[in-house]
């Protein structure tokens, strides 16, 4: 059996829409966040063989990774480095109300944020560092079936990036919606190949 990669963000919180920098803000799940990871955990256990889930240590993602490990009888390990991006001073603000705030950080970031963190947070280069090294290390403990990781919108576009050895400043053109399913297989060779980006196949149209 070969070794696949899971990566799947958290469900549904508040400040999804409109968008703000939640970033390490600890949100629970909303009652909709709920039932998606309610209807994914059904669906992961009916497609995957899954050897380990690892979580974010933040709640939202720490409750939709039980929602997974639940159906499986596995427990849920959480890895402090898959934390969400530290925005710093922007934590829980819009994205108007930073740009009102810090107009000549904002513009900067919104430039590239790979080298202009928001005021004391991470740069998306600090957070590549981060965590391809702690997904490295995991990956390094498994052999073979499905490796789940729980975390974050921007955890997750940083990856697939970097698993591509594509420009993090192609940061804006991947999409992340609650509970999407990204799956990576995992080579021998030390390459990869994504073979799901960014599914909500196992949410029904009610939810």
């Amino acid at each position: 059996m070969s070794l696949e990669l899971i990566l799947i963000r958290h469900g549904e919180v508040p400040g999804i829409d409109p968008p703000r920098f939640r970033g390490r803000m600890d949100l629970a799940l909303t009652d909709r966040g709920q039932a998606q990871a309610l209807a994914l955990g059904e669906w992961v256990r009916d497609h995957f063989t899954v050897t380990a889930i690892h979580s974010s240590p933040l709640t939202r993602c720490i409750d939709t990774a039980k929602a997974i490990a639940g159906p499986l009888a596995q427990e849920v390990r959480v890895s402090m480095d898959l934390t969400d991006s530290d925005y710093g001073r922007w934590t829980g603000l819009t994205h108007p109300d930073a740009a009102a705030r810090d107009p000549e950080p904002f513009r900067a970031w919104q430039r590239d944020p790979c080298v202009n963190p928001p005021p004391d947070g991470e740069t998306l280069r600090q957070v590549e560092v981060r965590v391809t090294g702690a997904v490295q290390a995991i990956l390094r403990r498994y052999t073979d079936g499905s490796v789940v990781l729980v975390t974050h919108d921007a955890i997750i576009r940083v990856l697939i990036l970097h698993l591509l050895q594509a420009p993090l400043r192609n940061y804006t053109s991947l999409r992340q919606d609650p509970t999407a399913v990204n799956l990576i297989e995992v080579h021998t060779d030390g390459g990869y190949r994504i073979a799901l980006l960014n599914s909500t196949a196992h949410l029904p149209r009610t939810i």
